[in-house]
């Protein structure tokens, strides 16, 4: 055998057959991991994986006896598998999870989240896939709902009054853990700045002493809510007092507020004890002469605030020696001030004639006086007129006066005016005037020898005299009251009467013509 190992030959052939299987190992390994990674490229192909997320979780227990809690709301669900079943049972949605708790007894489990209409060819992971849950008795108690309000959003200067709920009791389903835990029932209301009772629907809820939301059940869920909201504000008096000292020889003679009363607004019990606020505080250093001063108005306990906030307290103050005086001179000193497009009005006007005021219908007046009086002085003081009683029928020109206090002096801008009369038309005025002076002028004539014998203008010719002294008193008496106007119309119309004069005596020459023919 050592022989036959020594030859050359022998050893050539060893290495030949070493060389061959090496290499036919190294093809057979590449092969098969080819082969392998075909066969994972065609599965990964004909693969995918679906989340299928917020998939609710049915319960299965005995729901009118008993009560679960620890169950969540919904699950995650990832499946894998080939995936046109992924696409069908994607688009299917019929799949389910759900907890079956109907064989359990009450108390505490740990259960399986299983699921239901889905493919065997799928892999199914469910997260969580096991919950601890606990089964209890189904309980229900009645409470009374208290509202739940905040008082302080009323409007400001109002008050929130105990609310009135109805209905006043609710009851409260759940488990007896549950029920155990409920501290209050409350039906929350939001004022928003009421200023009138406010009445809504509000929801109830269960609240534990933390005031944490319980999860039961509450019949009825709304109830009516009506809060009674009231002004809670009154006026009181107000007094102040000096704080400080005034300038060097000046004295304080009068703290005078201008505003005699304030609104304050708050609680009813603080309203009632507070009917006044005195001593309002008003700085007076350094003053000098009178003003008006500022003043905040302090808030009393116990009241939310005041109204208004600030008020005005007028300061006198009186002065010693040579600053009193000055000051007198200041005061007594002239000013001027102006007054624009006073009217002028008519004054005398008689019923005889109609006025026509042309021009100016306003006058612009300066009125110089002292300071203090000018300040009173308002257009309401001052009057213009123009006095028409003594103008006759025609275009006229008269003076304007002002009248204004004795104590100021007025110059006008335009110091005249004119104006145009017309005489009315009076009929039936004149006749009568001539009846009377006829009848007049023919008792005149009666009396006289040489007109006795005549014919006469008397009522009973034969008569006389005595049947004109019959009837003579009750003219003369009603004579008196027209005269009474005639020596005025005369005034005011001047040249007119003259002319109405003449006219009057035409028909008295006419009777005296006739009586000479006759």
């Amino acid at each position: 055998m050592d022989k036959l190992m020594n030859r050359s030959w022998v050893m050539k052939i060893i290495a030949l057959l070493l060389a061959f299987m090496l290499y036919l190992s190294v093809n057979l390994d590449d092969g098969a991991s080819s082969s392998n990674k075909i066969l994972n490229r065609s599965s990964s192909a004909n693969t995918g994986v679906e989340t299928l997320t917020d998939v609710p979780v049915q319960v299965s227990y005995n729901e009118k006896n008993r009560i679960v809690r620890g169950v969540p709301d919904t699950v995650i669900m990832t499946l894998e598998g080939p995936k046109n079943i992924l696409a069908q049972t994607k688009l299917q949605k019929d799949y389910q999870a759900y907890i079956d708790l109907d064989n359990l007894s009450l108390g505490q489990h740990r259960v399986k989240v299983q699921y239901r209409n889905i493919s065997d060819n799928l892999n199914v992971v469910v997260k969580p896939d096991i919950v601890n849950v606990t089964i209890e008795e189904r309980d229900s108690k009645q409470f009374s709902v208290e509202a739940s309000y905040d008082k302080n959003k009323v409007k400001n200067g109002y008050e929130a009054g105990e609310a009135i709920v109805s209905p006043r009791a609710v009851t409260v389903t759940g488990a007896s853990s549950q029920l155990d835990q409920v501290a209050y029932v409350k039906a929350i209301i939001d004022l928003d700045n009421a200023s009138k009772t406010v009445t809504k629907q509000a929801t109830v809820v269960a609240l534990d002493k933390n005031l944490n939301k319980l999860n039961v059940t509450v019949q009825p869920e709304t109830v009516n809510v009506t809060i009674p909201v009231k002004n809670i504000s009154k006026k009181v008096p107000i007094d102040v007092i000096q704080e400080g000292t005034p300038g060097d020889g000046v004295n304080i003679t009068k703290l005078e507020p201008k505003t005699n009363t304030v609104k304050i607004i708050g609680p009813s019990d603080s309203l009632e004890k507070i009917d006044k606020i005195d001593n309002i505080p008003v700085d007076v250093t350094g003053i000098t002469k009178s003003k008006d001063i500022k003043v905040n108005v302090p808030v009393p306990d116990g009241i939310d605030s005041v109204s208004p906030k600030q008020i005005t307290v007028h300061v006198e103050v009186d002065k010693q020696g040579d600053e009193k005086d000055a000051e007198k001179t200041d005061e007594s000193a002239d000013e001027t001030k102006s007054f624009k497009n006073l009217p002028v009005s008519l004054t005398g006007q008689s019923s005889k004639y109609t006025y026509e005021l042309l021009s100016p219908t306003s006058v612009d007046a300066d009125v110089k006086g002292p300071k203090s009086d000018l300040d009173k002085l308002t257009k309401s003081g001052i009057s213009l007129s123009a006095n028409v009683g003594n103008l006759s029928a025609g275009e006229h020109t008269v003076p304007i006066i002002i009248n204004s206090p004795d104590s100021v002096t007025s110059t006008l801008s335009t110091k005249q005016a004119k104006v145009h009369v017309t005489a009315k038309k009076q009929s039936g005025t004149n006749d009568e005037q001539t009846d009377k002076e006829t009848s007049g002028s023919t008792s005149d004539k009666e009396t006289k020898p040489d007109t006795g014998t005549g014919s006469g203008s008397g009522t009973n010719p034969g008569t006389g005299n005595s049947g004109d002294s019959t009837d003579k008193p009750s003219e003369e008496t009603d004579t008196p009251e027209d005269n009474t106007d005639t020596p005025t119309d005369n005034t005011e119309t001047g040249d007119d009467s003259s002319n109405q004069s003449d006219e009057n005596s035409t028909p008295v020459d006419g009777q005296t013509d006739n009586t000479s023919g006759n």
